[in-house]
């Protein structure tokens, strides 16, 4: 059988899937016998990728762009163009969502949702038909759609992180993200759902990352798919549910064990007395929570269309913390219209004090199409023309403190979120009044001595430790020392300790 479709994507990791591509292939009704998947990475050479596509003689090739892969797969659209300008090329994906013409030199651009109209603009032209330049994919009815689990393989369920969505859209108004364009919330049947997840779990897969937007708002639905997971979930030999190795890493899918690992987006202020009795069911690390703040002050949260209640978000992951075992991973951006430094250094200082068990700073960017450029004049923001679109400066964080705050949330990441130093940080950002100044003088001083923010060796990071708590702050080399020992102990063995630390050994 001949494969005139190739539908390609460019992961950022190999540990990542992309659904939505394979939400496509699922889909193709009669064509999905002549059709192939094809996935590479980011870092992959675009010629080579070029190569490898072209391998199948396809007739059409239907790429997915996305903010991080866009650059790239651009550079892929425009090999293929040159050396085979007959393959006809069909664009999609939350990067050209609001897309007036198709980028790079593309044939067809498909915005909006594209299971229903990409099997039919593939047929139309492999029939000799015209089509045109701009379609619209709509919104599909979601109980119409095959789902696209069948398509993960064995390699996916043993070695990636396995994507999964029920739902889709949003009921809120965020003018950040792409989702506030869409005027409701729309569910996949769920009984259809749990069918797959379970062949899934029968196949071997361990984690499951959903990834709906909110999915804490509907009882009946979070309901469901929680007392599916605990019913289903591995036990030992007492009948007690296993737990996750580690939190972090399966994650970031770098582990496999026995337990189940889920991951979920949710507000952070639905969190009511049925929800918190459904997940303090579930092991320590088990379960893992994407809530979303972004802004602990009310009034930048009103500008940008989303409400901010910070009694209620503390109560949340107050509840949280105490009543259950999940993991809260929580969110943070820097660069909102109108909030500067000393409003951010606030929302940080005042969701650290609540203790989620890591915070994510992101940096705003302007997503093609998102509502919040209408504040870009009045708060003088201005972006960068190039993916990821992040913001440069506004009206109240000029360039260079900007690039200091983006320096610092990479550091964050490397010497708080990875758990390494939670003594030493913990000391660190307990000096003074304000635990993010505290953090920020430090990621000062390690730019100053390290020049970097990224390919940061172990050893190096804790040397720079030591000599921080050495020299910047009342410990002696001794007692510093004494900090990172039992930090590098809680995570590793004592057989890989830094050199910088040997010394100090008993």
């Amino acid at each position: 059988m001949d494969t005139p479709i190739v539908i390609a994507v460019l992961n950022a990791r190999y540990a990542h899937t992309a659904l939505g591509v394979r939400c496509l292939l699922a889909n193709m009704g009669e064509l999905r016998s002549r059709t192939l998947l094809e996935e590479f990475l980011i870092q992959d050479d675009p010629q080579r990728i070029a190569e490898q596509i072209l391998s199948h003689r396809p007739t059409i090739v239907g790429i997915s762009l996305s903010i991080w892969n866009t650059v790239p797969s651009g550079q892929v659209i425009s090999i293929i163009k040159k050396v085979a300008p007959e393959v006809r090329i069909i664009v999609g994906g939350p990067e050209v969502r609001w897309a007036e013409t198709p980028p790079h030199g593309a044939d067809v651009l498909i915005r909006g949702e594209a299971e229903t109209v990409f099997p039919e603009i593939c047929a139309r032209i492999l029939e000799g038909m015209t089509v045109p330049k701009v379609v619209e994919g709509g919104l599909p009815d979601l109980k119409s759609l095959v789902l696209p689990y069948d398509e993960y393989d064995d390699e996916d369920l043993s070695q990636r992180i396995i994507y999964v969505e029920s739902s889709r859209g949003c009921p809120f108004g965020c003018e950040f993200c792409l989702s506030s364009r869409e005027d409701k919330l729309r569910r996949f049947d769920i009984d259809r759902l749990l069918e797959k997840l379970e062949t899934l779990i029968a196949r071997g897969c361990k984690g499951f990352k959903f990834i709906d937007r909110t999915f804490n708002v509907d009882e009946g639905h979070w309901s469901r798919i929680l007392d599916f997971f605990y019913e289903h979930w591995p036990r030992d030999d007492t009948g007690n549910l296993v737990r996750p190795i580690s939190t972090r890493q399966a994650a970031l899918g770098s582990v496999r064990g026995e337990s189940f690992f889920l991951h979920f987006e949710v507000v952070p202020d639905r969190f009511d007395d049925k929800l918190i009795e459904s997940l303090v069911r579930f092991p320590a690390g088990g379960i893992q929570l994407e809530v979303g703040i972004q802004t602990l002050d009310p009034v930048v949260g009103e500008r940008i269309g989303r409400r901010v209640d910070v009694k209620a978000v503390d109560h949340s992951l107050s509840r949280l913390k105490t009543g259950t075992r999940v993991y809260i991973h929580a969110d943070l951006i820097i660069g909102l219209p109108g909030e500067d430094e000393n409003g951010f250094a606030r929302s940080f200082d005042s969701l650290r004090a609540m203790n989620p068990d890591e915070i994510q700073l992101g940096i705003l960017k302007l997503l093609p199409g998102a509502p919040i450029i209408r504040h870009a004049e009045k708060y003088s923001m201005t972006f960068n023309p190039e993916p990821p679109y992040d913001v440069l400066q506004t009206d109240c964080i000029t360039y260079s403190q900007m690039q200091h705050l983006k320096r610092t949330a990479k550091y964050y990441d490397i010497f708080v979120n990875s758990g390494k130093f939670k003594g030493a940080m913990d000391f660190l950002m307990s000096r003074g009044t304000s635990s993010f100044r505290a953090f920020s003088e430090f990621s000062s001083w390690i730019y100053r001595r390290i020049g970097k923010d990224h390919a940061v060796g172990q050893p190096r990071q804790y040397e720079a430790v030591l000599n921080y708590l050495t020299n910047e702050t009342d410990l002696d080399t001794e007692k510093s020392a004494g900090i990172l020992i039992e930090d590098f102990l809680s995570v590793s063995s004592p057989r890989y300790m830094p050199e910088c630390l040997r010394p100090y050994m008993s």
